[in-house]
């Protein structure tokens, strides 16, 4: 029997990365929700505060989406897209990855990780690719996942077992993206992240940390449910003025392996 993307990549993360020490949180911590309904983009999540999400998500009472599946996940390396597929589509196992109806409808690219003591900032253009509604990008949407051994019992460490979260230092919308401006530029400091140790990276060069955007609980009147909806949201990151080239891991969940 053929394995299917999630079934082998549940099994891939299950072990410690060999190069660098990485280990993906269980399926149940892969995303962190906001806890927000797809409509205010400001409603109160668990341990973080506000967050972001999609805004005016209904026409005359009907949602501006129907939909059946979501998916947030590393395209690029340097790249984060959200996709959903219609309430009404086929799927082939829980990644869907066999259905040709997935749609981007946000995408987030980074230039740069650039340090300023023990801060970093992230440097990123965000797009909103639906033709109605809004979008909006939050600080508290990031955060930067550390392995328990570089983090030195700073960061949270509840949230994704085996690493330590580092979250932004203030808490504010960073842009909302419209009709009239769906593509915009915007940055996100995250606070007290310890400086990279050398010692810790893999064979290509990058440290085994990443870069993550938690993706809404609810989008569009949809609840997530995990692992149908796929939704870790990350990416390894090198600090400086401009963007690593390395390519993907095979599994995106694990994008620095």
């Amino acid at each position: 029997m053929t394995m299917t993307r999630r079934a082998i990549a549940t099994l891939a993360v299950s072990l410690p990365l060999l190069a660098g020490g990485c280990v993906s949180p269980p399926e149940n911590e892969q995303s962190v929700g906001n806890g927000q309904d797809g409509g205010d983009p400001e409603m109160e999540a668990t341990g973080r505060g506000e967050r972001g999400g999609p805004t005016d998500v209904e026409v005359d009472g009907e949602p501006i989406l129907e939909i059946g599946g979501v998916k947030t996940e590393a395209t690029a390396s340097d790249t984060i897209e959200l996709f959903t597929r219609p309430a009404d589509s086929d799927q082939d196992g829980p990644l869907g990855d066999a259905s040709p109806d997935w749609t981007s409808r946000l995408r987030i690219t980074f230039t740069s990780a650039e340090r300023d003591g023990v801060d970093i900032t992230f440097h990123g253009t965000a797009a909103y690719l639906h033709d109605e509604g809004a979008y909006v990008i939050h600080s508290m949407d990031f955060s930067v996942l550390l392995p328990e051994e570089q983090a030195d019992a700073s960061g949270d460490g509840t949230a994704n077992p085996g690493f330590r979260t580092f979250t932004a230092g203030a808490a504010e919308p960073l842009v909302t993206l419209t009709q009239d401006k769906p593509e915009q530029e915007f940055d996100v400091t995250i606070a007290g992240v310890p400086e990279e140790d050398e010692a810790m990276r893999l064979p290509d060069g990058l440290p085994s940390r990443y870069v993550q955007y938690e993706t809404p609980e609810t989008l569009w009147g949809h609840k997530l449910d995990p692992p149908d909806d796929f939704t870790p949201g990350r990416l390894c990151y090198g600090e400086g003025d401009t963007w690593h080239d390395v390519e993907l891991f095979e599994f995106t969940d694990i994008p620095c392996g």
